[in-house]
């Protein structure tokens, strides 16, 4: 069956790669089959992997979760492999609708819009998502998802799997996990179709909608385990029509708007700036963070946005004067 394609900028766009041709994927990643071979062998010898202790936000007083974080970070010429493969195969996929994380177009105010004016919402978080992702799971994508021949999805698979997992750090494993989802979420879709649930995904952070969205708990979650994923149950949240309805850390009202702690972190990182209580090594690096949550916070209140870039415009300054 030949794939389905939609125009896209200056490349097909296709929901399948249809790839049995070795010459064909030579041609796309630049170097012989032969090659690639031998890196997918031994791709294990390409990462360098380290813990990420999380740190205190910057713009809070009171500190999150600080649990470790194991990133398995590629190095050349895996990683100049995989970035190929994610931009010039994964990119040019069009992944399943309800899917949104890391997918190019999509962004997270997409995600929530689907959950807009709903009467119960319920989020559920897969545990360890990416190190639960096995390499068979990721073989099964690229052999039946995607319908590549058994021995270029063999090979496909060497190059974006490290040690029996999906590597956190490879600029691969994020379409990658989507496609994984989407390859074994089947019934929790049909659960979703038969009682009118809208569904979508942020990565491992799943949203369901609608008036039976907390019945049918049960069975999304037997749907997830049957698949392989395990569940946080501590981070469920059942939503009604009485709560306050939160996903990916956005407020779901008659609009969608950013949780008045988010703004008030913002508040607190520039005054911090613009007084001096930030080290001058860290100095360019917090303005640029803050840049950046300003920048995200325009999204939904331009106003208050103009209002918070000028505050920062100023402590600037203020700390410029103060250094002369």
């Amino acid at each position: 069956m030949a794939p389905r394609v939609k125009p896209g900028k200056g490349v097909a766009v296709l929901d399948r790669l249809d790839l049995f041709s070795v010459s064909h994927l030579e041609a796309i990643l630049g170097h012989s089959f032969a090659e690639l071979s031998d890196l997918s062998t031994h791709a294990v010898k390409y990462y360098s992997p380290f813990v990420l202790r999380a740190k205190p936000h910057p713009f809070v007083a009171k500190a999150g979760s600080t649990k470790p974080r194991l990133i398995d970070r590629p190095f050349d010429p895996l990683l100049t492999i995989q970035a190929r493969i994610e931009e010039r195969i994964l990119k040019t996929l069009i992944l399943p609708d309800h899917l949104f994380g890391g997918v190019r177009g999509k962004s997270i105010a997409d995600n929530v819009r689907q959950h807009l004016n709903a009467r119960y919402l319920v989020t559920i978080d897969i545990k360890n998502f990416f190190p639960s992702i096995r390499p068979e799971m990721i073989n099964a994508v690229w052999r039946k998802f995607l319908n590549c021949s058994p021995k270029i999805a063999y090979l496909l698979t060497g190059l974006t799997t490290y040690r029996d997992r999906l590597p956190q750090g490879a600029p691969t494993s994020t379409l990658l996990a989507n496609l994984v989802l989407g390859n074994n979420d089947a019934e929790i879709r049909a659960v979703c179709k038969q009682h009118a649930i809208r569904y979508s995904s942020w990565l491992d952070d799943l949203a369901f909608s609608g008036d039976c969205a907390p019945e049918m708990l049960g069975s999304i979650i037997a749907a997830l385990t049957k698949a392989g994923f395990r569940v946080s149950h501590e981070k469920i949240r059942l939503m009604g029509p009485r709560d306050r309805k939160v996903l990916n850390s956005l407020i779901l009202g008659r609009f969608i708007t950013i949780k008045p702690e988010y703004t008030k972190g913002i508040r607190a990182g520039i005054y911090n700036l613009g007084h001096g209580r930030v080290k001058d090594s860290e100095v360019f690096g917090r303005a640029q963070s803050l840049r950046g949550s300003i920048n995200f916070l325009r999204l939904f209140d331009t106003a208050k946005a103009d209002r918070l870039l000028a505050q920062l415009s100023a402590a600037g300054e203020r700390l410029a004067t103060l250094t002369d």
